[in-house]
């Protein structure tokens, strides 16, 4: 049985509490980067030079694809195929989950874009859907079939005309739970590639696969280095790191529930982070042990000890308020208030991607069918970063136009002349009051 005292600490302060948890913040920082960065490079360029010949050629190298070029797109008739091969419960689980999703954002679309509409006499703000989008399926030790939902359906709600969907295959082909997602969704164009060269495809634009507007989905180290530098060609939704959860809990929480909450996200991978920060040593010391109790008859035992050893604290402070602090230090991709009237604190919290209130709202909610995307900003950048919305797909252009008075005519021309002046741009300064010269008297007679 795994020991997982030695992840329990105690911090009196905010201050106290980031020293303990700064292994969080390395992750993704190691030894490797410089290395990744140059392989990365060499992918894309020869993605961006040779197109579909060099795209086959990591497919087969990189994925374990096994076809020729002609067989990386997969037909809507295999996606359909997919879906009808799954139990029905699980059919209608991903109908479920499309269904909640859609309405969520199709209701923050009506409220969140109404209202930017330019009115006569003043400027506004023109909202379009971008025409392509590409979703990244990560594959890799599980499938997520959820991330097709978390994308495809929020780009659909968004007005999203074209999206282009890819995921790793080995010689088996994307497994038939992202197939059938796809469908669900309603995504026609998708391809079995993934790594660096599928990114590679998306931003560039091969004879096979075509150019798109932005890339959105999560993947491994080296997707989210080829997204960082293919962002200028194409626009990116983030570059997404390690996946991580924080709780904070007082003495009216469960063990239990701690304990599963830590292990659902540290069974992702070896690099995912669950802390959980609480009032209470007794609480604490329960944890642990229902933490060794659970952990022993998990599939993914050794990945979720991994993570957990690395990656998992158990922190004791003296109050929910020094827990807060240290929230928000840390910016965590999910967090969850199990504590007594969490909305009490949630207006204290400045920095997070989603917030879980209540011991009942367990984060695999928000992973699966509660609504919100489930691609959210981390490794801290929820300071200044959100989650995949509506907003993601859709791009705003300024709108300018007439005056409302004679006044308001003379006093932009005049005051734009004087600006531009200033910057030694008499051209600027000569257009603005040619309107003065010319368009005062048709417009305002």
């Amino acid at each position: 049985m795994t020991d997982f005292s030695s992840r329990l600490f105690v911090a009196g302060t905010a201050t106290e509490a980031r020293i303990v948890l700064s292994p969080i913040f390395q992750r993704g920082r190691d030894s490797e980067g410089e290395t990744l960065r140059a392989r990365v490079s060499s992918i894309l360029g020869d993605i961006r030079r040779e197109g579909d010949v060099a795209l086959l050629r990591y497919a087969r190298e990189l994925d374990g694809f096994r076809g020729e070029l002609k067989d990386l797109r997969v037909s809507p008739g295999r996606m359909e195929e997919s879906f009808g091969a799954l139990p029905s419960e699980i059919r209608k689980a991903l109908v479920f989950a499309k269904d909640r999703i859609e309405e969520f954002h199709g209701a923050l679309r009506e409220k969140g874009l109404s209202g930017l509409a330019s009115h006569p006499g003043k400027g506004g703000v023109l909202v379009r859907p971008l025409h392509r989008v590409g979703v990244y399926v990560p594959g890799g030790t599980a499938a997520y079939p959820s991330t097709v939902l978390m994308t495809a359906v929020v780009a659909k709600v968004a007005g999203v005309k074209q999206i282009v969907g890819v995921s790793p295959a080995g010689p088996e082909g994307i497994p038939d739970a992202i197939l059938a997602a796809f469908h669900v969704c309603g995504v026609q164009d998708v391809y079995q590639v993934g790594g660096v060269h599928a990114i590679a495809a998306m931003a560039y634009g091969t004879g096979t696969i075509p150019r798109v507007d932005k890339i959105v989905g999560p993947g491994n180290r080296y997707v989210a280095e080829a997204k960082r530098q293919v962002f200028g060609d194409v626009d990116i939704d983030m570059v997404a790191g390690p996946t991580e959860v924080l709780i904070l809990a007082d003495d009216s929480a469960r063990p239990e529930w701690l304990a599963a909450d830590m292990i659902a996200q540290a069974e992702h991978d070896t690099r995912a982070s669950a802390v959980l920060i609480l009032t209470d040593m007794t609480l604490a010391k329960a944890v642990v042990l229902a933490l060794e109790r659970q952990i022993s008859s998990l599939p993914r035992q050794k990945i979720a000890e991994e993570s957990l050893l690395k990656f998992g604290f158990i922190l004791v402070v003296p109050s929910v308020q020094v827990a807060v602090e240290i929230s928000d230090l840390v910016a965590p991709e999910h967090l969850e208030l199990q504590v007594r009237n969490p909305e009490k604190w949630l207006g204290l919290i400045q920095n997070a991607g989603a917030v879980f209130l209540g011991s009942e709202m367990a984060e695999a909610f928000g992973d699966y069918c509660f609504g919100p995307s489930h691609v959210l900003p981390t490794n801290g950048s929820a300071r200044f970063s959100s989650p995949v919305s509506i907003e993601t797909f859709t791009k705003r252009t300024s709108l300018l136009e007439g005056f409302r008075s004679r006044q308001e005519l003379e006093d932009v021309v005049r005051n734009s002349a004087l600006l531009a002046r200033l910057e030694g741009l008499e051209g600027h300064a000569r257009s603005a009051l040619a309107r003065l010269e010319n368009v005062q008297k048709e417009f305002f007679p």
